[in-house]
């Protein structure tokens, strides 16, 4: 057998669904095509790449029997890598991971640059085994990684059909008219919070994930807490506006007039997750987003570009957020299989950014999985 240097693909979950299906299915001729496949790519030195995404995704269907194959099928396969855990532990890891990586590149190790901090992080990034080695025999450990990946799916749900509506229709003010605007007496805020809960809802009908069970509970909710979240400002005697949109975290001298709230909001997602990462650093740092400004990291980009293109989908879905894990991996991996419309999404990602051109390593949809040995 000729030798090859270790290769890295990250197959998408559904792949992953139909091949497990495959291999336990009563047909022979599909049970042959998917070992042939798997052949294929350990003779060529192909790691099937795993992230926590991957492993929560097979794992939260609601059928105990086939999560059970999934989990076998995974303990069959005879070359696996997954992300190295930021911490080193031994489970896969995902792209909190990812970022701090890219982030003590750019600290510690004085990367400069997206080509720069890729090249620090990829060669330590991919733990390498065997299916056996990462799925281990244990029943009650399974138990409770199912339970984990419910709830996560039941909160990628939540967050990505919340994040897609744009309550009191405000996404696109300006902050320099946001801030002329006159407080709402507490006589009328009864029946404005009633209309603002009706305009969620039916914001989240149309475009929210189609699994949300409850959008009206879900909407009451969202209502309810950020009336209670505006009443605790005020007795705190603050300025409501301010510290809604998300002022306290931000530099001042960061927000601009002419910024959207919609911008402003993004800002503020950006400045939070940066100090997390910052404060989970080894060594830890003392900087802020005036220093890692948010185009340092380049799966950042690839994440908030990705973002921006889905919530114009007409409908948004759970699994939005899981493709923003994967899609970084563009940069790491030798090849990343991904649904028709992330292909779509990461080609006008990778079109409209000149820098991720000779970065981006190679992306693919195929129509069948025995079509992937082709990329390799």
């Amino acid at each position: 057998m000729a030798l090859f240097l270790p290769q890295f693909v990250v197959l998408d979950t559904a792949t992953l669904v139909r091949m497990s299906r495959d291999y336990w299915s009563q047909d022979s001729g599909e049970r042959e095509k998917v070992r042939s496949v798997l052949t294929h790519l350990k003779d060529r030195g192909v790691h099937i790449t795993f992230t926590l995404t991957h492993v929560f995704e097979l794992l939260r269907h609601e059928q105990e029997d086939i999560v059970r194959d999934r989990i076998r099928f995974l303990r069959q396969l005879p070359l696996i890598a997954w992300l190295r855990p930021y911490d080193r532990n031994w489970f896969p890891g995902d792209i909190p991971d990812l970022l701090r990586r890219e982030l003590h590149a750019v600290i510690h190790d004085f990367a400069k640059g997206w080509a720069s901090i890729i090249e620090a992080v990829r060669p330590d990034l991919w733990e390498t085994g065997t299916g056996s080695e990462m799925f281990v025999e244990n029943e009650e450990f399974w138990t409770v990684m199912q339970q984990e990946a419910k709830r996560q799916h039941s909160n990628e749900k939540y967050v990505a059909s919340v994040a897609r509506t744009d309550p009191g229709q405000i996404g696109n003010l300006k902050v320099s008219n946001a801030l002329k605007m006159v407080k709402r007496p507490k006589t009328e805020r009864h029946a404005y919070l009633k209309q603002l809960a009706h305009d969620i809802r039916r914001q989240l009908e149309q475009h929210g994930d189609e699994r949300l069970e409850t959008p009206s509970v879900v909407a009451d909710q969202f209502v309810a807490n950020t009336l209670k979240d505006a009443e605790a400002i005020e007795l705190r005697g603050q300025d409501t506006l301010r510290e809604i949109l998300g002022y306290r975290d931000i530099p001042p001298d960061l927000i601009k007039p002419e910024m959207t709230i919609s911008e402003v909001g993004e800002l503020a997602v950006n400045v939070k997750q940066l100090k997390i990462l910052v404060e989970s650093l080894k060594p830890p740092a003392d900087l802020s987003v005036k220093d890692i400004p948010p185009d340092t990291l380049p799966s950042y980009v690839i994440q908030r570009r990705l973002s921006a293109i889905q919530r114009k989908a007409p409908r948004v879905s759970g699994s939005d957020l899981g493709d923003g894990h994967m899609a970084p991996l563009v940069l790491y991996a030798d090849g990343v299989d991904v649904d028709k419309r992330t292909f779509e999404y990461l080609r006008q990602i990778k079109k409209a950014e000149a820098r991720f051109e000779t970065l981006m390593h190679k992306f693919f949809k195929s129509p069948d999985y025995s079509t992937i040995p082709e990329n390799f």
